[in-house]
């Protein structure tokens, strides 16, 4: 079935908001949420100090991840008797890590349309800044919070060679940060937090580096992942070999684990190691 979103069937416009920044919206956007009958939201506290700033006085009826499978039937009423209306979440793009599905999936099943506004996200600012290649990536989201199911997501990312896009929170940011390394190695990354706001930071450098600079971590994190190419896996498998061998760990050990770890041959080891007169 194709959607022709500009006809006279009601619609749901998910609309982006600011995720810092609160210039950070578009025109478009404050008109679609002046104009709907309702505008459904996260938080409507978070929602209620964006239409402040923008003199928006529509109607906001909650909708979060615990009571779309309520209320999604109320919002197909609303298109039902003539009414277009609106989702926001508190910050970025609704489904993008939001609520939003449920809600987008019954609109759709029930023969309306759903028209996504671009807009906001901390997905591309950060992919963006962080000087590791995008032209083509893989983002994930949020790790599992289970421990178990975590690790097991990272070694199925580990086999894919693109650029690997997480969310993660601060309380565990270190945590995925060492199953990063354990599992996918000293890879190169980079870390933003505070995007579009006046402490907007970018971190790049390697996973180790990011742990020893992360020990309070504060705020919500991108983490950008060089999964690219293998040959980035042989410098950081030979910076860390030569680490190794500087804390006075024995060459042959040294290369043995080095080789298993980062899957490089231990002879290219060997020769960078003669190359380079360690």
């Amino acid at each position: 079935m194709i959607q022709k979103s500009y006809n006279e069937v009601n619609k749901l416009y998910l609309v982006p908001t600011p995720i810092g920044n609160m210039r950070d919206i578009t025109y478009r956007a404050v008109d679609v949420l002046n104009n709907v009958k309702i505008v459904y939201s996260e938080d409507t506290r978070v929602t209620k100090v964006l239409f402040d700033k923008y003199g928006i006085k529509t109607k906001l009826v909650s909708c979060h991840k615990f009571n779309e499978k309520t209320i999604y039937p109320q919002i197909v009423n609303n298109l039902k008797n003539g009414f277009d209306v609106a989702l926001v979440t508190d910050r970025g793009t609704p489904l993008i890590s939001d609520p939003g599905y449920i809600v987008s999936n019954e609109v759709i099943k029930n023969g309306f349309c759903v028209v996504s506004l671009p807009g906001p996200s901390a997905l591309l600012p950060a992919l963006n800044m962080s000087n590791i290649k995008a032209d083509r990536f893989l983002f994930y989201g949020f790790l599992s919070s289970k421990q178990d199911e975590s690790i097991l997501q990272l070694k199925l990312l580990k086999n894919i060679n693109f650029t690997l896009v997480l969310y993660e929170s601060p309380h565990r940011l270190i945590k995925t940060l060492q199953n990063i390394k354990n599992i996918m190695g000293n890879k190169r990354i980079s870390i933003s937090r505070e995007i579009s706001k006046i402490h907007e930071e970018v971190f790049r450098g390697s996973v180790q580096e990011a742990i020893d600079a992360y020990y309070e971590p504060k705020g919500e994190f991108v983490i950008v992942i060089d999964n690219n190419e293998k040959l980035s896996d042989v410098n950081y498998a030979f910076d860390e070999l030569k680490e190794l061998i500087s804390y006075g760990m024995d060459k042959k050990g040294a290369m043995k684990y080095i080789s298993k770890k980062y899957d490089v041959s231990k002879n290219l080891l060997y020769n960078m190691l003669e190359e380079n007169s360690i």
